[in-house]
């Protein structure tokens, strides 16, 4: 092969090739049928141009050159079309939701340390109040007292912004921490987070209960107590779920039992941060809010209960039957 010759002769497609891909843009959507064309064309060339050299040049400059081209346009050409961002949106929302029914029993174990451990500290200290400070985490004092007064102060819009902005950096960061650290502590961290959590709820239902306020406190967490305490749970089943996994991973090595389980704990982990930041803006403007009075606070906490336990036990499961035919 007289390589200036060669070069002569084909660079010109080679060139043509360079502006198809740089039109294609990373999709072929981006082309005109014609264009379309020639650019198979062309790439089927510059492949064989490609095989030429490597066998007869020692032009490595060359040789990268094509080798550039033809992966470039074969990235072009054999990836995966775009999706729209709608249909996008809908196909996360299922997986979300067929991930949860299929992971329901560590949900289950999740929901029910929560709740159980709510109950048990506020019967504990019916029984024995003197555990309070034992019990009590430190630096939460002042936030019990303020819920004594059985009122809270009205938001400006400022006020209900900076809130929100503050609940949206918080929550997501302990639904993070509480599902993360399962797989390093054997899911006993995440256990413990969830529990903690639903200690502080038996806690302050424990101080308003002699006061007959804690239909107040009810009242006032349930609306964005729903995505919130939702998220808790969920991040406490991504630990769980992955400390099991360490603890008995079956007749696989521990490294390919969590890589197994692994998108399931990617999509549980980024549900719950999800349902944080659902439940930000809510307790900004809403939950807290002394001029909504507390029959619409819990229609809206009952109807957005229905609404996603709705979502959970059914979103996409039409299309889960579809995809097994």
């Amino acid at each position: 092969m007289i390589e200036q010759t060669f070069v002569e002769q084909r660079e010109s497609d080679w060139k043509r090739l360079e502006r198809l891909c740089d039109g294609a843009n990373v999709s072929l959507r981006h082309l005109t049928p014609i264009e379309l064309r020639e650019f198979v064309r062309l790439y089927r060339k510059v492949s064989t141009d490609l095989a030429k050299v490597r066998t007869e040049s020692a032009n490595l400059a060359l040789i990268e050159y094509l080798n550039d081209l033809v992966g470039k346009s074969y990235s072009i050409l054999y990836s995966a079309p775009r999706k729209p961002f709608l249909k996008s949106i809908v196909e996360a929302l299922e997986t979300s939701a067929d991930t949860v029914r299929r992971r329901k029993w560590f949900i289950f174990a999740s929901a029910t340390l929560f709740f159980g451990a709510g109950l048990f500290v506020f019967l504990l200290l019916g029984a024995r109040p003197d555990l309070k400070e034992a019990l009590l985490p430190g630096g939460m004092e002042g936030a019990f007292d303020a819920w004594k007064s059985g009122h809270f102060q009205e938001r400006s819009s400022t006020e209900g912004s900076m809130m929100t902005a503050f609940y949206a950096s918080n929550n997501p960061r302990v639904a993070m921490i509480a599902g993360a650290v399962g797989a390093g502590t054997f899911g006993f961290l995440s256990i413990f987070l969830v529990a903690q959590n639903g200690m502080i709820i038996g806690l302050l239902a424990r101080e308003l209960y002699p006061l007959g306020k804690v239909g107040f406190l009810l009242t006032s967490i349930s609306p964005h107590g729903v995505p919130e305490l939702t998220g808790i749970i969920i991040s406490g089943a991504t630990g769980m779920l992955l400390g099991w996994t360490i603890i008995n991973p079956g007749r696989r090595t521990r490294g390919e039992a969590l890589k197994a389980v692994g998108m399931d704990a990617v999509v549980l982990l980024g549900t719950s941060i999800v349902m944080m930041f659902i439940a930000a803006p809510i307790e900004g403007f809403f939950s807290f809010n002394p001029r909504i009075p507390g029959w619409a606070k819990i229609t809206f906490a009952v109807v957005s209960f229905i609404a996603w336990m709705v979502f959970w036990s059914s979103f996409g499961k039409k299309s889960e039957k579809n995809s097994h035919r």
